[in-house]
């Protein structure tokens, strides 16, 4: 896990590094904002639903070839509750993203990498061990002409045992979004 970590967070710091031999400058700031929720995958200790907002922003560079595909970095923020039985509580994220896409085809895949907050470690029978949590996820979406966009994610969170012991509980959550967002 923790070398799988590291390989993957090389590899967003290698895309995101401004190398102006190798990438155009592209429209960095603000370009989306949106709601997502989700379901948790499998079964755990309960049965988990998240509700967040979020908004991207994309950076000053990107990697384009003449057909028009290239590979876009942007930091992703969200905000929103995560829900178990008769709990609710706060879940945040900050991290790196990486799109792979096409401005004259909708359909694109997108991966990265966020640090979350929750509010606590305990939510119903669940403990996850810390309040910082890692994440990972990989999705697809499509961006229609007029700025909507719709996609899903599955994302998985934990804490990796990389801040605590072994000792420390790590039984992560994996869970299925659905997002809608507005893009400009």
């Amino acid at each position: 896990m923790v070398r799988n970590l590291i390989a993957l967070l090389s590899l967003l710091f290698i895309i995101s590094t401004p190398w102006p031999a190798l990438c155009a400058d592209a429209p960095g700031g603000w370009n989306e904002v949106g709601l997502r929720m989700g379901l948790q995958a499998g079964d755990k200790h309960g049965y988990f639903h998240q509700y967040e907002v979020f908004a991207v922003y994309g950076l000053p560079w990107e990697w384009r070839s003449s057909s028009g595909w290239g590979l876009a970095p942007q930091l992703n923020v969200s905000a929103g509750v995560l829900h178990v039985t008769q709990e609710t509580g706060f879940i945040g994220s900050v991290g790196a993203g990486a799109v792979l896409d096409n401005p004259r085809f909708g359909l694109a895949p997108e991966i990265g990498l966020n640090a979350n907050v929750l509010d606590r470690r305990q939510f119903g029978d669940q403990d996850f061990g810390s309040i910082l949590q890692l994440g990972a996820y990989m999705g697809l979406f499509y961006r229609f002409d007029c700025g909507l966009k719709v996609g899903y994610r599955l994302q998985h969170i934990s804490n990796g045992h990389i801040f605590y012991s072994t000792g420390t509980p790590n039984p992560g959550l994996d869970m299925h979004l659905i997002g809608v967002s507005w893009t400009f």
